[in-house]
């Protein structure tokens, strides 16, 4: 194994291994979802996403839940809204959920998986939307980790 510099320049060329997570829907099905940043943008695939915010202790926060025909994109729309109020509440991490074929299974998924979390930004007229953090404090703590 290279050490010092040459270890250094070998994880350059080297893609970090994907982290996922698993989102449980108010129907008990566990969902699959691949970890990104949150300003990811180059991926053009269809997705069931979730903004979320990753707390120090591991804990993963749901803040908006959608899905689209085009990943990128629909991050592209929501970067002056979305994408900006999940920030203001700490938003850091985008997970997207690739396995629907369809969009009727896309917004199923989305919609089991939006009714088991309260996700402040999906809320309309909320205080969490004009960038407060008075939304998380309601929020349901969800299982830790990066699987089931």
């Amino acid at each position: 194994m290279a050490t010092g510099i040459f270890g250094l320049l070998g994880q350059l060329n080297s893609s970090p291994e994907p982290h996922f997570h698993h989102w449980q829907g108010a129907s008990g099905q566990w969902w699959i979802t691949t970890v990104f940043p949150l300003l990811a943008s180059h991926i053009d695939q269809s997705s069931v996403y979730v903004m979320v915010r990753r707390e120090a202790n591991g804990m993963a926060r749901p803040l908006y839940i959608g899905q689209t025909s085009d990943t990128a994109r629909r991050m592209d729309e929501h970067l002056n809204d979305k994408i900006w109020q999940a920030m203001n509440l700490g938003g850091n991490e985008l997970h997207l959920h690739f396995l629907a074929k369809t969009e009727q299974e896309r917004f199923a998924i989305e919609t089991d998986i939006r009714n088991g979390h309260e996700t402040p930004l999906n809320r309309q007229n909320s205080v969490a939307t004009a960038g407060s953090f008075l939304g998380l404090l309601s929020s349901k703590p969800i299982a830790m980790g990066l699987g089931r």
